[in-house]
């Protein structure tokens, strides 16, 4: 079996079964290098869609290994793209080669780098997704003479079947990206591995948050459009992410409301999940006080309350046809509805049930016995000791 034969079969036999691209490109190398191909250094260039990032690229060296790299939103515009062979080939859809054994002037300043470090040829290609997506694929070497012929017409033969995993691994990512983006982390898993038909739900225990961020019909009605989702998105900022690294997840953002949840399914069962949820609050609450501050005079102060309660919820997919929403629904998911509705009115920005409290198992101030819309038995509410107020 020739290189070309044994590599396809490599492609097509075991990458495809990887899970990342990182993955394909690493093992990819090596079985080069296995077959005497004197690859000493591959960068993978692709784009993707997400929110944090436009793309991903991936260096692989012979003796370092491989590394990650997140590409900007705005990476295009940068000096360093704009200047490099990458862009030579997504923009031009065409391979080019450079000799880097020779004192001849290069194109590009980081041919010039790898020249310095020792490398001697240098090659990088296009290749197109299905959607017409641009990336690109480079190769160089340190040999002395470079890459000769066979090595060339061996890359040009792969890069087909190459590029044909990589979208595979690249749209298997993107789904899990969106999905995680717009449902959450743990809702996303779920959905990816088949959770898909209405009434698929399952009921889980875990302390619940409900945060609502005050005077938003005021927000709306005097500022421009554009300032209201500049201040909205300061607010998540602020109380989303204590929520993700206490290993919460955000289910539902509903306007200037969010529903997380902390599941009992972790280590310290329901008293951490509870320890986890009241941390989050806490520094959610520190968090919009440190943002207010550092906003200039006229901003609009954000003061949200946060709602805690410990319970039972039905867990998974409802709605009608092929539009389904993957929530939470049940009698403690209104309680902690009921709950948040008073943090104004009792001018808190923390309230908590018993059950809760019961499980924190820290001191609380007790507020008092409240009835509740659709409740049946009066409830005890619990705050903040006066002096532990953020």
């Amino acid at each position: 079996m020739d290189r070309s034969q044994h590599m396809r079969r490599w492609l097509t036999t075991k990458a495809r079964f990887f899970d990342t691209n990182t993955q394909v490109l690493e093992g990819f190398c090596s079985e080069l290098v296995a077959l005497k191909v004197p690859l000493d250094r591959s960068w993978l260039h692709i784009r993707t869609l997400h929110p944090q990032y436009a793309g991903m690229s991936r260096l692989w060296q012979r003796e370092a290994g491989i590394e990650e790299r997140y590409l900007d939103h705005d990476f295009e515009s940068g000096s360093a793209y704009l200047a490099s062979p990458i862009r030579f080939a997504v923009e031009k859809r065409e391979s080019g080669r450079w000799r880097l054994n020779t004192p001849a002037e290069l194109p590009f300043p980081v041919l010039d780098k790898l020249r310095a470090a020792g490398y001697r040829d240098y090659i990088v290609a296009p290749f197109v997704y299905s959607d017409g997506t641009p990336n690109a694929l480079s190769w160089a070497t340190r040999a002395a003479s470079g890459f000769d012929d066979r090595d060339l017409q061996l890359f040009d033969d792969l890069l087909p079947e190459f590029s044909a995993i990589a979208e595979i691994k690249s749209l298997r990512r993107f789904a899990s990206n969106m999905l995680q983006t717009y449902t959450g982390r743990q809702p996303g898993g779920l959905i990816l591995k088949g959770h898909i038909r209405r009434g698929d739900v399952r009921t889980i225990t875990a302390a619940l948050m409900l945060v609502d961020l005050r005077d938003f019909t005021y927000m709306s009605d005097t500022l421009a459009p554009t300032d209201v989702i500049k201040t909205l998105n300061r607010y998540f900022d602020a109380v989303m992410m204590p929520v993700n690294q206490h290993g919460g997840e955000v289910l539902e953002i509903m306007g200037d409301g969010i529903l997380a949840f902390f599941s009992d399914d972790t280590a310290g069962g329901a008293g951490a999940a509870c320890r986890n949820a009241f941390a989050a609050a806490k520094e959610g609450i520190e968090a919009l006080e440190r943002s207010n501050q550092t906003e200039p005079n006229g901003a609009m102060r954000l003061v949200a309350g946060f709602a805690l309660h410990h319970g039972t919820v039905a867990y998974g997919n409802i709605g009608s046809g092929n539009r389904l929403d993957f929530t939470v629904i049940g009698r403690d998911v209104n309680l902690t509805s009921r709950i948040e509705r008073l943090c104004r009115e009792l001018d808190r920005e923390l309230l908590m049930s018993g059950e809760f409290v019961s499980l924190l198992q820290q001191p609380m101030f007790e507020i008092g016995h409240f009835a509740l819309r659709g409740v049946p038995q009066v409830q005890p509410l619990f705050g903040l000791p006066p002096a532990s107020q953020p």
